[in-house]
């Protein structure tokens, strides 16, 4: 029996019970549907995510007091684990020019985040007003070493660093607030009530899972230092408050190898023993990529228990279908072995039913997953994107189920006595 009259019989057998058949399949489309839509969504946030976190730098470190550290499970570091942590030297100007000496390092940066902790900072000009949550501090290096790129205007100099000059580069964000389609250039504006020239704007950078990377407004590190930072500051502000080193990595370097370079010059700096343990930690991206891939992994790993769980209900349903259907067709089955069929014809007519019924239901679950994919994508700030290779193992799971669930009635079909079964009423 050639693939297409076994095409013509199986989708003859579909037709002739159409809800059984879309009944029997539920379990498949449910478990297709799941891994589609879930892997949409997932690899569409991957892309978004590698992609924002690249454009900060993969190729980025990071000095600072702390380690990057996100508990999925939750919790963070205690009360007193943050005091000792506080208690460590700030990272410096002049650390940051030795670091510049070490060949490894293209560019290096001083800069810090301050807030209100409490009111937002407002933004002035005019009659027109923005508040915003944080204010960078940031010397001639950081605005490139932060991922952004100037779109209008200039960068800080380093005598705007030395002589704390009162001027600031604005993000997209605050710009259209406070400006309009007025030039922002040169125009003074109000930061907490203090005067700054803006001197540039950023170009823009978009929004990453609701939130605003264009809501960003950057000053001299030296002059916020001089305006913003509080008189008194706890262990909490201490820590996540203080100065912190950005240091780019050049082409032919690896983050390991500058990692090390890095923490033997800090080292020798803060005059530290060999059996003294580091008081500064070396961050990157991709710390927060391997934290974020453990995240996902575990949406991964509960999406294909449940998927798993529906193609198993759904392949026992086929198996129990399949039976009935030998059952039923047992006078047909010996009418085709009295006419010439061999038990291997039965035996792929009945698999090649099970099969094409699997894949149709595998083929509409492709389609509901990408469809949920895209509703996700329009209804939310979640991306979807539904590579090639998810259609393909949701289709090849599907087809599987129907292969191995199917082969018991087909081997049952074909070894009917074909006496026996034209006798069967």
């Amino acid at each position: 029996m050639d693939i297409l009259t076994l095409l013509k019989t199986a989708f003859g057998g579909l037709a002739a019970n159409k809800l059984r058949s879309f009944l029997t399949t539920l379990g498949v489309i449910i478990g297709v549907t799941t891994v589609i839509a879930m892997v949409s969504i997932i690899e569409g946030i991957n892309g978004f995510v590698y992609n924002v976190l690249g454009s900060v730098g993969s190729n980025t470190l990071y000095i600072q007091k702390f380690k990057w550290n996100v508990n999925i499970g939750g919790g963070g570091p205690s009360r007193e684990e943050v005091r000792e942590l506080s208690k460590r030297p700030n990272l410096t100007p002049e650390d940051a020019e030795a670091l510049r000496g070490l060949p490894c390092l293209k560019s290096v940066g001083v800069l810090q985040e301050f807030w209100s902790f409490g009111e937002n900072f407002k933004l002035t000009y005019k009659t027109k007003s923005h508040d915003i949550r944080g204010i960078n501090g940031v010397d001639e290096y950081g605005i490139p070493l932060l991922g952004y790129q100037i779109g209008q205007g200039r960068n800080f100099t380093h005598d705007d660093i030395i002589y704390r000059r009162q001027v600031v580069i604005l993000g997209k964000t605050p710009a259209e607030r406070l400006f309009g389609d007025e030039d922002p250039l040169e125009k003074e504006v109000q930061i907490a009530g203090k005067t700054f020239i803006v001197i540039g704007v950023l170009g823009e950078k978009g929004e990453m899972l609701g939130n605003d990377m264009d809501d960003f407004v950057a000053v001299p590190i030296s002059t916020a230092q001089r305006y913003f930072e509080l008189p008194s500051r706890g262990p909490w502000r201490q820590l996540y408050g203080s100065p912190y080193i950005a240091a780019s990595v050049k082409e032919g370097w690896t983050i390991e190898e500058a990692s090390e370079m890095v923490r033997d010059e800090m080292r020798m700096r803060r005059g530290l023993r060999f059996d003294q343990p580091d008081n500064f930690e070396i961050n990157s991206q991709k710390m927060l990529v391997d934290i974020y891939k453990q995240f996902t992994m575990g949406i991964f790993l509960a999406m294909i228990g449940i998927a798993s769980l529906a193609l198993l209900v759904g392949g026992i349903g086929i198996m129990n279908i399949m039976l009935v259907s030998v059952t039923e067709r047992t006078r047909e089955i010996g009418i085709r072995m009295a006419v010439g069929a061999t038990r291997r014809d039965i035996l792929l007519q009945f698999l090649f039913e099970s099969v094409t019924l699997t894949l149709t239901g595998g083929i509409i679950g492709v389609l509901l997953g990408l469809s949920l994919g895209k509703l996700v994508d329009i209804l939310t700030p979640l991306p979807s994107s539904a590579p090639v290779w998810s259609i393909l193992l949701g289709l090849a799971f599907a087809a599987g189920v129907g292969l191995f669930f199917g082969l018991y009635p087909a081997y049952k079909a074909s070894r009917l006595d074909p006496i026996e079964a034209l006798r069967y009423e």
